[in-house]
């Protein structure tokens, strides 16, 4: 399910999209993915997909991908493309790089003076 909450920028304070459930800026409700389908270009709402949305977003018919593409303003040929756009990318893990000390060891200069 979908998370729903208030925009940042939204002119109201709370709003209650049925009657046991509210939203505000800080605290958000799960809702269907066609339930946020016709409320995308609402600037008042923030929607957060998830991971687990992407089997209900592959099954969508052409119906829901033409209303997705008309409420965000982007053209989708495929459940794929509405997928990578709406979920989340996944954030690029960078590993420390190996130490590449090697241990010196310790060798006796060479003198070109003998003793």
């Amino acid at each position: 399910m979908v998370t729903v909450r208030l925009s940042d920028n939204s002119s109201i304070r709370r709003l209650y999209i049925n009657p046991k459930q509210e939203i505000t800026r800080e605290e958000g409700v799960a809702v269907p993915v066609k339930w946020a389908a016709i409320r995308l270009s609402d600037p008042n709402y923030f929607f957060v997909f998830e991971e687990a949305d992407k089997e209900e977003l592959l099954q969508l018919n052409d119906r829901f991908l033409q209303l997705f593409s008309t409420e965000t303003g982007k053209e989708f040929s495929s459940n794929k493309e509405l997928l990578e756009e709406l979920l989340p990318k996944p954030k690029k893990t960078i590993l420390p790089k190996p130490s590449n000390k090697k241990s010196k060891t310790q060798t006796k200069s060479k003198s070109s003076l003998k003793n």
